[in-house]
């Protein structure tokens, strides 16, 4: 018997031709067999073809099948979808990236995949393979179309009739009310067995489904309409989820930038949509923006992580946004690559946004890259759903700089950023952070941490983080010894490090500014004391005590006694817990005017799988207002041996600097600052 040929791509004859796949008929049971024909985008004629889109699940090219009378290997998942969607009698025309690209030449793949934006478009249909179906996974999908069909229905009753769209709403929360019911832990969702699918967490399926024509996509198990899920009946359903606030499936971070890149597709195609869309007049963004699709596609996972980019091309060209983008190149390095996109959502969204989400966690892993650009290979600070208070959410309420715009340019190679700014500071002394990234409700009866049937892994690690956190601010509470009045402010130093630690917020929407300063001050009072852990258990108990004795009684209690009763104090303990909040993964500093601020902290995994905060900003570096920026940024000035560590090169007599984060700092977020007359406004080049 003759061993095929390994297969070999033919080269493309135009800049404007694909590769077709042809699923010869068959059944089940027999053999697979493709060939591939070349196309032009261009022809009127173009056979028509249906895209697929699945994901390599970190698969190895490894399954062998018959094309044009050679061997092409593909990965498992791939082979399973092309079985499935094999016809007996029919020829099956698919286009299917693995296939239809030559992944080993990285020229013609630079090409193809900045026209996959016309591929999908010009693809009949958009078929979504999840992978091979379980009972659980079919079950899933029966739910999701009757809640996704009455959604759909209650939009419909709601043009009809008022009462009929409300009738049909009801039935659709009563409907996952029961859902929910019926799921009393994780593991038995049902629903989790299709959202948890590793294509709902890839990058390049983004695209894929947003572009299709029509929105013509469906999920495919089969020829039978049962066996298939259109998209918009998923979509539906996922808005009435969310709206029931089902608890068991993150939905919001699934399928967020699908739904997000849809409707900024479908009000780009269809102006007239918008009014849709807009049902509360001024809630909707009308002029699609860069910075929030690149933020949203950080938790998406990619192979190459320069995909992390080229997997959106062809989104910015459909929405006519970061024209500025240069076509996907795969010979260029990943620094490269994410330096120019940031380039371009700059220039594009005509604002400086992005700047907020270059620290990070792990872009000290990148010394080569651009300190003003993020690391797009890394989720931030915004991944797993987390209410990470080291994002700058909160910028909006501030206005460091006053009311002034944005100014920037770019050298001519565009590896420096040119800013206008204000130095105002500079930072003498930096206090521990802490890290607690365990949250209390993630505990079962965390009230008694002694409870033997609290998970022990994370019951350890939120009390660590509950340690660490009574400590550093026990620690950070005797810097305010050094005060007599804060300088900034004329405030007293216990008002003004209140409102640093809580970064100028009540400790909730309802509280009164009295209750604010009663609850601030008894903890402050306490935590500055001589003995802080003998007024805690004081300020918990209610004890009548002598100092003495309850120093025994501490001495008999676990070593986590203390830092765990502090939450639970009758006086002070509502700020102790704002204080966890707001101040979580950050770090306190004093600057050499006595202003005191915070900022975020990087967070590392130690060996043992423990976490602890690292300061991002160190003494040395320098406060400075940018025109255009809500809060202040801490810069660090490149001295020549740090230059050429990060490949810099600085002129003699140069002042560049890198940017190490945004900041909080007491007395200047309001414009105080940028309106100081002895503060002058002077170009500041980030490299």
């Amino acid at each position: 018997m003759v061993v095929p040929t390994s297969y070999q791509h033919l080269p493309l004859t135009s800049t404007r031709n694909i590769r077709l796949l042809n699923i010869h008929p068959g059944s089940d049971s027999s053999e697979l067999r493709l060939d591939i024909q070349q196309v032009c985008l261009d022809d009127k004629t173009l056979p028509p073809y249906s895209a697929l889109s699945y994901c390599w699940e970190g698969q190895a090219s490894d399954c062998p099948t018959l094309c044009d009378d050679a061997t092409l290997h593909v990965t498992k998942n791939c082979k399973d979808a092309m079985m499935k969607l094999r016809m007996p009698e029919e020829t099956v025309t698919l286009w299917i990236d693995s296939i239809c690209i030559d992944q080993t030449n990285n020229e013609e793949k630079s090409g193809q995949v900045a026209l996959m934006a016309e591929i999908y478009k010009n693809a009949n249909q958009v078929t979504v393979w999840l992978g091979e179906w379980s009972r659980k996974m079919q079950q899933a999908v029966g739910i999701i179309k009757e809640i996704g069909d009455l959604s759909s229905l209650a939009l419909l009753g709601w043009e009809a009739t008022h009462e009929d769209g409300l009738r049909l709403q009801q039935r659709n929360q009563a409907r996952v009310r029961d859902l929910e019911a019926t799921t009393p832990h994780p593991s038995d969702d049902v629903l989790g067995s299709l959202f948890h699918r590793p294509w709902f967490n890839r990058m390049w399926t983004v695209q894929e489904v947003a572009l299709a024509r029509g929105n013509n996509v469906i999920i495919y198990n089969g020829p039978d309409p049962s066996e298939q899920l259109p998209w918009n009946t998923m979509l539906a359903a996922i808005d009435s989820l969310m709206v029931c606030h089902y608890p068991w499936v993150n939905l919001s971070r699934t399928v967020k930038l699908h739904k997000l890149l849809l409707e900024m597709v479908i009000m780009e195609r269809w102006p007239t949509m918008k009014e849709v869309y807009d049902l509360k007049p001024g809630d909707l963004v009308r002029h699609p923006m860069v910075w929030p699709i690149i933020v949203d596609s950080r938790e998406k996972g990619a192979t190459d992580v320069r995909d992390k980019v080229f997997a959106l091309y062809g989104v910015f060209q459909e929405l006519k946004i970061a024209r500025t983008l240069p076509a996907p190149d795969y010979s260029k390095s990943t620094e490269d690559v994410y330096r120019e996109l940031t380039i371009a959502c700059i220039e594009s969204d005509r604002n400086l946004t992005v700047l907020f989400d270059a620290p990070s966690d792990r872009r000290h892993l990148r010394p080569h890259l651009a300190s003003w650009v993020p690391d797009w290979s890394d989720s931030g600070w915004r991944g797993k759903g987390s209410t990470d208070c080291r994002i700058a959410l909160t910028r909006d309420r501030f206005c460091a700089a006053g009311p002034t715009d944005p100014e920037w340019c770019f050298s001519k190679d565009g590896h420096r950023l040119q800013l206008r700014g204000k130095f105002i500071d500079e930072v003498i002394l930096c206090g521990t952070p802490f890290c607690c990234l365990v949250d209390a409700h993630t505990l079962a009866n965390i009230r008694d941490y002694r409870d033997p049937s609290t998970n022990s892994n994370a019951k350890e690690e939120y009390l660590s983080g509950l340690r660490q956190l009574y400590d550093s601010l026990t620690s950070w509470v005797s810097v305010c010894a050094w005060y007599d009045r804060y300088p900034a402010t004329g405030e007293t130093a216990r008002e003004a490090f209140c409102r640093t630690l809580t970064q100028d917020f009540s400790i909730a929407e309802d509280v009164t500014p009295e209750h604010y300063q009663q609850v601030s001050a008894a903890w402050f009072d306490i935590m500055a004391s001589a003995n802080p852990d003998v007024e805690v258990f004081r300020a918990r108990y209610g004890s009548e005590l002598d100092d003495a004795t309850i120093e025994r009684v501490i001495e008999m209690c676990p070593p986590d006694a203390v830092s765990f009763s502090a939450f639970t104090m009758k006086s002070g303990g509502e700020f102790h817990s704002a204080a966890k909040l707001w101040s979580n993964r950050r770090g306190f500093y004093v600057t050499a005017d006595g202003r005191m601020g915070t900022a975020p902290a990087r967070t590392e995994v130690l060996r043992d799988g423990s976490s602890r905060a690292v300061n991002l900003v160190e003494a040395g570096d320098l406060i400075a207002v940018i025109s255009g920026m809500e809060m202040p940024m801490v810069l660090r000035p490149l001295g020549s041996e740090a230059a050429a560590d990060a490949k810099v090169v600085v002129r003699h007599g140069e002042c560049v600097y890198r940017l190490v984060t945004h900041a909080y700092v007491h007395g200047i977020m309001y414009g105080e600052a940028w309106e100081d007359e002895a503060k002058r406004v002077e170009e500041i080049i980030l490299v």
